[in-house]
């Protein structure tokens, strides 16, 4: 009798167990990592209908400032605060390009002039130039931004992840994937369209604790699997207002918001597919070596935990404003 009235318990100790031994790397973990916090630069380049150019260059605190150098053919005639240059037509077929950029920081270049759509396009260490001659589109740079903001945003992949473990079925998991999806595509344009907009730190802690409540359903099994998609959506509802703190960042052009939208939507997705093929690779490996169960419950534990972490901190980042 004694031996079956501890056996309800003993889940529980090895729960805390668990926690117990994660507690140190999760705390490793979680204080570097900032999800869909997107540190990057903005370059504006406008060609004006004289020729002349006018740049502008705005970066994070404390990144290092890069230099501008102008095609051949350009002279600059004011500094500051925004450069401007009197060019040649043959210099306005050349590009502009930024020298001792950080390999950490990357510059979101929007390209306006007359007669041509705005263009945008992703600046970095490897590829450091802007052609100033409409031979880029600028949905390829959304669709780039979209990519590499959910692939660095680890609150979003392990929620998508935690989806995965909670619901059961292959169906049900389709449709709850789909719902968080359309939702925060639906916030993320509102956001992105000045329609609504909230704070970004607490919307940040709001993430953290969605995914605190997801972990514990995945332990407990406390929330209905009957419509596991109405949470998904709600939650995905908050996310979206996360990715729409990137393009607050960078901006949209003013003059066609619709495309690249549209593209750094769907780099977000695409970035979400890569990341659960991946996830279901290494799960397909690390299921030949640990029973699912234990697995699951281990995976739970370290979403929970970190989440929890996050969530604490972004709380205290709330009464500390940098």
């Amino acid at each position: 009798m004694h031996r079956y009235a501890r056996n309800p318990h003993r889940p529980r100790r090895r729960g805390a167990s668990l926690v117990l031994a994660i507690t140190p790397a999760l705390l490793l973990l979680a204080a570097p990592a900032h999800a869909h916090e997107f540190r990057a630069g903005v370059l504006l380049v406008d060609i004006d209908p004289d020729g002349a150019l006018e740049l502008r260059l705005e970066l994070p605190p404390d990144a290092p400032r890069p230099r501008l150098e102008l095609p051949v053919g350009c002279e600059i005639v004011r500094a500051a605060p925004t450069q401007r240059a009197t060019c040649s037509p043959a210099a306005l077929r050349g590009a502009v390009t930024v020298h001792d950029l950080s390999p950490e920081l990357e510059l979101v270049a929007h390209l306006r002039q007359p007669g041509q759509p705005a263009r945008t396009q992703l600046l970095h260490h490897d590829a450091p130039s802007l052609p100033l001659t409409p031979n880029h589109t600028g949905l390829a740079g959304y669709l780039r931004l979209g990519v590499q903001h959910i692939l660095g945003g680890p609150d979003h992949l392990l929620f998508v992840v935690g989806l995965a473990l909670w619901v059961r079925g292959l169906g049900p998991l389709l449709a709850t994937l789909t719902a968080f999806t359309a939702a925060h595509s639906l916030t993320l344009a509102l956001a992105a369209l000045s329609l609504v907009r909230l704070p970004q730190p607490p919307v940040e802690a709001c993430i953290a604790v969605s995914l605190v409540l997801l972990a514990r359903a995945i332990v407990r099994g406390d929330l209905s699997q009957r419509t596991p998609w109405r949470f998904a959506g709600a939650c995905g509802l908050l996310h979206g207002l996360g990715f729409a703190g990137a393009l607050a960042d960078i901006g949209l052009p003013p003059d066609a918001v619709v495309g690249p939208l549209a593209a750094f939507n769907l780099g977000v997705e695409l970035g979400q597919v890569v990341a659960l093929m991946l996830v279901g690779l290494v799960a397909a490996a690390l299921l030949r070596l640990a029973p699912r169960a234990p697995l699951r419950l281990l995976t739970a534990y370290l979403i929970g935990g970190l989440a929890t972490t996050w969530t604490v901190l972004r709380l205290l980042a709330l009464g500390n404003p940098v």
